[in-house]
Order: structure tokens, then sequence, then C-alpha cells
């Protein structure tokens, strides 16, 4: 049995946490939805939407991470209050882990082109480690006794912060706040319990004209007893409603995205991923794709809300043009 327990454990560490430093799967597609970064940030552009998403990792090899994911989010009250949610879906190799999830969220206007965004969320895990194809234990095991599975469950919580100004945010989450001392509490029946994790972002949006924007990303993710990790990315703004961006992981990772809106409330979103170091090297690349839903668009801008605000565009920003003379005649 300990021979069994061992090997579940550096399965774990080995698929779960040790080479991306974190226990949920990555994604880069907060690059044009805020909520996938950080939950409190349901409602940026004061609509309520639905998304769609599907990721494969590491496609070199046969049982490499796929994760599917269905996240929302809509407003319970004057655009303040926001109801979300998300479920997803992840398998690698003989590991499943099934996570659902729901938030609160709430938008403090504190001035001119100043908001605070309150969120806190609690989370269902679910995780299984099939014995199919698994090799070097023992059959007579008792804890394997009529079993094809080990399956495990818990709870968690978290919650986050963002203060945005025009084009600036920056934000702290713990997508999980509450400790466990270890990833399996009961050593007769295996059940896997979720680290605290630690994140913070930056982000400003430079506004060039109304035709090009850029916006920098700086995102930090530490999970306890586990490496941080960083990631870099800057996304190209075309008429508020295409972009392009690139992202660096420094776990050895760059990723292109693109994407545009497409109309009738629908966007879409892919990303590219390729490794430059590490098992990311040799792994293959990553494939992420997005269809996102806006109820009632209206027929604004992808980056514009209801009202026709662009947040992020600085509208009281001087301008330093030389201005023509004024010519009096008497």
């Amino acid at each position: 049995m300990k021979k069994v327990k061992t090997y579940i454990t550096l399965l774990v560490l080995l698929f779960g946490g040790s080479l991306s430093a974190q226990q949920l799967p990555l994604t880069t597609q907060y690059l044009f939805n805020p909520y996938t970064l950080n939950k409190a940030m349901a409602g940026y552009f004061n609509y309520s939407e639905i998304s769609l998403n599907y990721r494969r990792e590491w496609t070199n090899i046969a049982n490499g991470p796929k994760t599917v994911r269905l996240y929302g989010f809509g407003n319970m009250y004057k655009e303040k209050m926001w109801l979300g949610g998300e479920i997803y879906m992840d398998k690698t190799g003989v590991i499943s882990q099934f996570n659902a999830t729901v938030s609160y969220s709430y938008i403090l206007q504190t001035g001119a082109g100043q908001r605070i965004f309150f969120g806190v969320w609690g989370n269902y895990f679910q995780n299984s480690v099939s014995l199919f194809n698994m090799t070097g234990i023992n059959p007579n095991d008792p804890l394997l006794t009529n079993s094809t599975a080990l399956n495990g469950h818990t709870f968690n919580a978290g919650f986050g912060i963002d203060y945005n100004w025009l084009g600036l945010n920056v934000g702290f989450a713990m997508p999980n706040a509450l400790a466990e001392n270890n990833y399996y509490n009961n050593p007769q029946k295996p059940d896997f319990k979720m680290q605290r994790e630690f994140l913070a972002h930056v982000s400003y949006l430079f506004s060039f004209s109304d035709t090009w924007q850029l916006q920098a990303f700086s995102v930090y993710r530490k999970t306890k007893n586990m490496p941080g990790n960083f990631e870099l990315s800057a996304m190209t703004i075309f008429k508020k409603q295409a972009w392009a961006g690139l992202l660096y992981r420094n776990t050895g990772a760059i990723a292109v995205n693109l994407g545009g809106y497409i109309g009738y409330g629908l966007a879409l979103n892919y990303s590219f991923e390729f490794g430059t170091g590490g098992i990311n090297q040799g792994s293959g690349t990553t494939h992420e794709i997005t269809l996102s839903y806006r109820f009632n668009q209206m027929g604004r801008s992808y980056f514009q809300n209801k009202n026709g605000e662009y947040y992020g565009y600085n509208r009281h920003r001087p301008s330093y043009r030389r201005q023509p003379p004024h010519i009096i005649n008497y």
C-alpha cells in the first residue's frame, strides 16, 4: 500500500504542481477576459458573459493535459453586484480533476474613472486516479480491492480585489485561501487537498489613438511549498475590435494570442504556446481556444461598456500639441 500511495503522490506532484508551480490549469485567456485571472473582476465591461474554453497541452505526449472550461457571470443589481461561476474538467494521464466554483463580486465606484472590485468565491474539487494501465503495483493491496480508481474531494474558498483607474489595474487574489498541511489527509483513503495560493497582477493600457492601444500585463503566481512563477505579456488592440498578444512565462513557455469580436455578442480567441526550456521544450506545443458571448452587446465595440465608455482610455489626458495662433481682426 505504501508503494501505491508513493506512486500516486509522485503523479500528483508531477502533473498537478511541480512543473508549472500550479494546482489549477493555466490559461492565457485573461488577455481579453479579466475574470479568468481574478474572479473579482466579473462585470468589468458591465455585460453579462458566458465562455467556453478548450486547452490542449504537450501535443507530443499522447496523454498530455486536456482541459475544458465553462465560465461566466451575470448582473444581479445595477451593474454593481455580479454572480459568477465556473466548471472545468482536466485530465492528464491517469489523473482527472473536476472543479466547480461560484463567485460573488461587488464593484465600488470611488471617483471619476476609478473603481474597486471585491470578490469572494467557493470551490469544490474532485480528483480521481485511474488504476487501469498502472504498472508496478500489487493487485492484492487492500487499498485496491474492488476498486478501479482512487477518488478524493475537497472544498476551498478564495477572494480577490482589483483597483482600476482608467488604464491601470492593480490586483491581488488568493484562488485557494484555505491552507492544508498535507496533500492526502487520510492514510487509509487518499483525499487530495488543495494548497494555499497567491496571485498578484498589474496591467496598464496605453492609448495611442482611437485606432491603436497596447495593454501590458505582469502576473505573479505562488503556491505553498512550490516555486513561484511570473508572466509578462502585451496585447495590441485595433479599433477596439481585434487584438493580438505575446506572453512569456518564466517556466519556459511563450504564447501567441489572436482574437477578435465577431459580432452579435460573439468573440473568439486562440492562443498557440511553445516551450523554450525545461520539459516544455520537448513536450510539444499547446493550443487554447475560447468562444465568448456577451448578452445585449448593443452594437458597442468589444472594449466599450454599455454607456460607450472605453475603460483604459484616458479621457482627461491633456494635449501638448502646439495650438495655431489666434488672429483677431479689428
